[in-house]
Protein backbone atom coordinates (compact mmCIF):
# COMPACT_ATOMS: atom_id res chain seq x y z
CA UNK A 1 0.00 0.00 0.00
CA UNK A 2 2.93 2.57 -0.21
CA UNK A 3 2.07 4.03 -3.43
CA UNK A 4 -1.48 4.38 -2.46
CA UNK A 5 -0.49 5.59 1.00
CA UNK A 6 2.57 8.05 -0.74
CA UNK A 7 -0.09 9.37 -3.37
CA UNK A 8 -2.67 10.13 -0.85
CA UNK A 9 -0.15 12.46 1.61
CA UNK A 10 1.69 14.28 -1.73
CA UNK A 11 -1.71 14.92 -3.13
CA UNK A 12 -3.19 16.56 0.02
CA UNK A 13 0.19 18.34 0.22
CA UNK A 14 -0.50 19.51 -4.10
CA UNK A 15 -4.29 20.16 -3.48
CA UNK A 16 -3.09 23.08 -0.45
CA UNK A 17 -0.61 24.00 -2.75
CA UNK A 18 2.41 23.82 -0.22
CA UNK A 19 6.22 23.84 -1.19
CA UNK A 20 7.23 20.53 -0.61
CA UNK A 21 10.07 18.07 -0.84
CA UNK A 22 10.13 14.67 0.03
CA UNK A 23 13.14 13.49 2.12
CA UNK A 24 14.33 10.38 3.99
CA UNK A 25 15.58 7.08 2.48
CA UNK A 26 12.31 7.24 0.14
CA UNK A 27 14.69 10.28 -1.24
CA UNK A 28 17.95 8.17 -1.94
CA UNK A 29 15.79 5.46 -3.42
CA UNK A 30 14.65 7.96 -5.73
CA UNK A 31 18.09 9.30 -6.39
CA UNK A 32 19.08 5.72 -7.64
CA UNK A 33 20.28 4.54 -4.25
CA UNK A 34 18.41 1.44 -3.43
CA UNK A 35 17.30 1.63 0.32
CA UNK A 36 14.44 -0.45 1.75
CA UNK A 37 11.27 2.17 2.65
CA UNK A 38 9.07 2.02 5.24
CA UNK A 39 8.86 5.58 5.95
CA UNK A 40 7.64 8.52 4.40
CA UNK A 41 9.70 11.85 5.27
CA UNK A 42 8.47 15.01 3.65
CA UNK A 43 8.93 18.61 4.82
CA UNK A 44 7.11 21.25 3.66
CA UNK A 45 6.77 25.18 3.86
CA UNK A 46 3.37 24.70 5.87
CA UNK A 47 3.15 28.43 7.64
CA UNK A 48 3.24 29.90 11.18
CA UNK A 49 0.93 27.24 12.65
CA UNK A 50 2.93 24.67 10.56
CA UNK A 51 3.16 21.58 13.11
CA UNK A 52 -0.80 21.55 13.52
CA UNK A 53 -1.06 22.14 10.15
CA UNK A 54 1.35 18.88 9.59
CA UNK A 55 -0.93 16.65 12.32
CA UNK A 56 -3.72 17.32 10.57
CA UNK A 57 -2.51 16.35 7.17
CA UNK A 58 -0.84 13.05 8.47
CA UNK A 59 -3.92 12.18 10.42
CA UNK A 60 -6.40 12.81 7.66
CA UNK A 61 -3.98 9.65 5.54
CA UNK A 62 -3.77 7.42 8.51
CA UNK A 63 -7.25 7.07 9.44
CA UNK A 64 -7.89 6.78 5.39
CA UNK A 65 -4.75 3.80 5.33
CA UNK A 66 -5.07 2.23 9.25
CA UNK A 67 -5.16 -1.31 8.11
CA UNK A 68 -1.73 -0.91 6.45
CA UNK A 69 -0.60 2.13 8.98
CA UNK A 70 -1.91 1.54 12.84
CA UNK A 71 0.74 -1.11 14.61
CA UNK A 72 -2.03 -2.26 16.33
CA UNK A 73 -3.27 -3.83 12.97
CA UNK A 74 -0.34 -4.04 11.02
CA UNK A 75 2.58 -6.07 11.67
CA UNK A 76 5.09 -4.04 9.61
CA UNK A 77 3.17 -0.32 9.57
CA UNK A 78 3.67 2.10 6.74
CA UNK A 79 4.83 5.54 8.54
CA UNK A 80 4.81 8.93 7.09
CA UNK A 81 6.13 11.82 8.97
CA UNK A 82 5.53 15.42 7.81
CA UNK A 83 7.70 18.35 9.18
CA UNK A 84 7.55 22.39 8.97
CA UNK A 85 11.01 23.48 7.70
CA UNK A 86 13.71 24.33 10.68
CA UNK A 87 14.78 27.35 9.18
CA UNK A 88 14.72 29.87 5.98
CA UNK A 89 17.87 28.22 4.41
CA UNK A 90 15.83 24.95 4.46
CA UNK A 91 12.63 26.79 2.75
CA UNK A 92 14.88 28.00 0.18
CA UNK A 93 16.19 24.57 -0.63
CA UNK A 94 12.49 23.68 -1.26
CA UNK A 95 12.74 25.86 -4.56
CA UNK A 96 15.05 23.48 -5.68
CA UNK A 97 13.47 20.11 -5.55
CA UNK A 98 13.66 18.18 -8.54
CA UNK A 99 10.36 16.59 -9.78
CA UNK A 100 10.11 12.87 -10.58
CA UNK A 101 7.23 10.44 -11.32
CA UNK A 102 7.00 7.91 -8.97
CA UNK A 103 3.93 5.73 -8.48
CA UNK A 104 2.29 7.65 -11.08
CA UNK A 105 2.80 10.75 -9.31
CA UNK A 106 4.82 14.20 -9.88
CA UNK A 107 6.39 14.38 -6.75
CA UNK A 108 9.14 17.00 -5.48
CA UNK A 109 12.27 15.05 -4.28
CA UNK A 110 14.64 16.95 -2.02
CA UNK A 111 17.67 17.47 -4.56
CA UNK A 112 21.29 15.99 -3.61
CA UNK A 113 22.52 19.14 -1.64
CA UNK A 114 19.18 19.48 0.75
CA UNK A 115 19.67 15.95 1.85
CA UNK A 116 22.82 15.61 2.73
CA UNK A 117 22.46 19.40 4.45
CA UNK A 118 19.56 17.51 6.71
CA UNK A 119 21.46 14.42 7.61
CA UNK A 120 24.95 16.56 8.43
CA UNK A 121 22.75 18.74 10.64
CA UNK A 122 20.91 16.30 12.16
CA UNK A 123 21.73 13.19 14.51
CA UNK A 124 19.95 10.10 13.42
CA UNK A 125 21.19 6.46 13.55
CA UNK A 126 21.39 6.28 9.28
CA UNK A 127 22.26 9.09 8.35
CA UNK A 128 25.91 8.64 8.16
CA UNK A 129 25.58 5.63 6.45
CA UNK A 130 22.88 7.43 3.81
CA UNK A 131 25.10 10.58 3.79
CA UNK A 132 28.46 9.05 2.72
CA UNK A 133 26.04 6.18 0.58
CA UNK A 134 24.93 9.86 -1.76
CA UNK A 135 28.66 11.33 -1.68
CA UNK A 136 29.38 8.10 -3.30
CA UNK A 137 26.56 8.42 -6.12
CA UNK A 138 28.62 11.54 -7.32
CA UNK A 139 25.52 13.95 -7.70
CA UNK A 140 26.03 16.03 -4.74
CA UNK A 141 27.61 19.35 -4.82
CA UNK A 142 29.96 19.43 -1.75
CA UNK A 143 31.28 22.60 -1.69
CA UNK A 144 27.84 23.80 -1.98
CA UNK A 145 26.59 21.50 1.15
CA UNK A 146 29.60 23.05 2.92
CA UNK A 147 28.15 26.76 2.41
CA UNK A 148 25.32 25.75 3.96
CA UNK A 149 26.15 24.17 6.68
CA UNK A 150 28.20 27.23 6.96
CA UNK A 151 24.82 29.19 7.62
CA UNK A 152 22.79 26.90 10.04
CA UNK A 153 26.25 25.17 11.81
CA UNK A 154 26.43 25.51 15.40
CA UNK A 155 29.25 26.82 17.37
CA UNK A 156 30.61 23.76 17.76
CA UNK A 157 30.25 23.10 13.83
CA UNK A 158 28.54 19.49 14.46
CA UNK A 159 27.70 19.59 10.69
CA UNK A 160 30.78 20.07 9.01
CA UNK A 161 32.34 17.65 11.27
CA UNK A 162 29.57 15.26 10.07
CA UNK A 163 30.04 16.10 6.49
CA UNK A 164 33.66 15.71 6.70
CA UNK A 165 33.11 12.22 8.32
CA UNK A 166 31.08 11.04 5.83
CA UNK A 167 33.27 12.35 2.68
CA UNK A 168 36.05 9.81 4.51
CA UNK A 169 33.75 7.13 4.71
CA UNK A 170 32.45 7.70 0.92
CA UNK A 171 36.29 7.72 0.32
CA UNK A 172 37.24 4.76 2.30
CA UNK A 173 33.87 2.64 0.73
CA UNK A 174 35.15 3.51 -3.09
CA UNK A 175 38.85 3.31 -2.16
CA UNK A 176 37.60 -0.56 -1.01
CA UNK A 177 35.58 -1.55 -3.61
CA UNK A 178 38.31 -0.63 -6.34
CA UNK A 179 40.73 -2.40 -4.43
CA UNK A 180 38.69 -5.71 -4.42
CA UNK A 181 37.99 -5.35 -7.82
CA UNK A 182 41.98 -4.80 -9.05
CA UNK A 183 42.78 -8.06 -7.05
CA UNK A 184 40.26 -10.20 -8.65
CA UNK A 185 41.91 -8.96 -11.70
CA UNK A 186 45.12 -9.20 -10.75
CA UNK A 187 44.12 -12.91 -9.75
CA UNK A 188 42.51 -13.58 -13.27
CA UNK A 189 45.53 -12.42 -14.74
CA UNK A 190 47.59 -14.76 -13.04
CA UNK A 191 49.00 -17.61 -15.76
CA UNK A 192 48.47 -20.08 -12.60
CA UNK A 193 45.44 -18.63 -11.91
CA UNK A 194 42.85 -21.71 -11.51
CA UNK A 195 38.97 -20.69 -11.08
CA UNK A 196 37.08 -22.06 -8.03
CA UNK A 197 34.88 -24.40 -10.48
CA UNK A 198 37.55 -26.31 -12.17
CA UNK A 199 39.47 -26.68 -8.63
CA UNK A 200 36.02 -28.26 -7.63
CA UNK A 201 35.69 -30.39 -10.65
CA UNK A 202 39.23 -31.56 -9.98
CA UNK A 203 39.11 -32.17 -6.27
CA UNK A 204 36.02 -34.00 -7.26
CA UNK A 205 37.89 -36.04 -9.78
CA UNK A 206 40.84 -37.06 -7.54
CA UNK A 207 38.34 -38.46 -4.49
CA UNK A 208 36.72 -40.87 -7.11
CA UNK A 209 37.69 -44.70 -7.03
CA UNK A 210 40.23 -45.53 -9.68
Amino acid sequence: MLPAIFRDIVGRLDAERYAYAVVGRIALTLHEQARYVGVIEIVADLGADGRERAADLVQATRVRFAPHMDPKLCPRPIEVTLRPCVCATEVGLLAKAITRPWFGVPARLANAEHLLWLWCRTDGIDHPADASALITGGTVDLYRVQSLLRETDDLEETGQTRLRLAIGNAVLSTTSSFNRYMSERRARLDPYYVPVWRRILEDGDESKPG
